[in-house]
């Protein structure tokens, strides 16, 4: 046996201590804890941080999320916000969730207003889609040829805005 695979035995019985321990059962003494004491105690330590880290981690991006939705509530004012903070004060990972959270939020919100612009791209593709499923057009590539100029569009993304079901034309 490797020193990397007993390394990992020590730490995976610490860690299934610690998990029967908070369960309220009480571990009981594991071949590596007799062979490797110390090494178990280290192994031991180094779970509970991990856990711990864990836990601190999880509770700082609910409390992050519950900011960012009290932020964007039409309901809460700014002393529920203030209540929230006096509870719990925030600590630098929640400040990172939270800006973490916001710039997706800003993010999705700024690409939603471009492609949803007149004239933007979910209109362009509606348009292209529409002449296509008119019959104009023989196939998918000779619309994308012809049409994409005229609505501001590359040939590619005027031939993927196509990969629809052929319109069914005869009936």
């Amino acid at each position: 046996m490797s020193i990397k695979d007993e390394e990992w035995l020590l730490f995976n019985e610490a860690r299934h201590d610690l998990a029967m321990e908070a369960e309220g059962t009480p571990a009981p003494v594991g071949e590596m804890q007799r062979q490797f004491p110390s090494a178990y105690q280290t192994a031991r330590e180094l779970a509970l941080s991990l856990v711990g880290a864990a836990v601190s981690s999880a509770l700082s991006m609910q409390q992050a999320k519950r900011i960012s939705e009290m932020i964007h509530s039409e309901h809460e004012g700014l002393s529920s916000i203030q209540d929230v903070l006096n509870m719990q004060p925030v600590n630098a990972l929640t400040l990172a969730f939270l800006v973490s959270l916001e710039r997706k939020r800003t993010g999705k919100k700024a690409a939603d207003t471009r492609h949803n612009r007149p004239d933007g791209s979910r209109e362009n593709r509606a348009k292209i889609q529409a002449i296509w499923a008119s019959g104009k057009y023989t196939t998918k590539d000779r619309c994308a040829i012809e049409e994409c100029e005229g609505l501001g569009m590359s040939y590619d993304t005027a031939r993927k805005a196509l990969r629809t079901p052929a319109p069914s034309r005869c009936k």
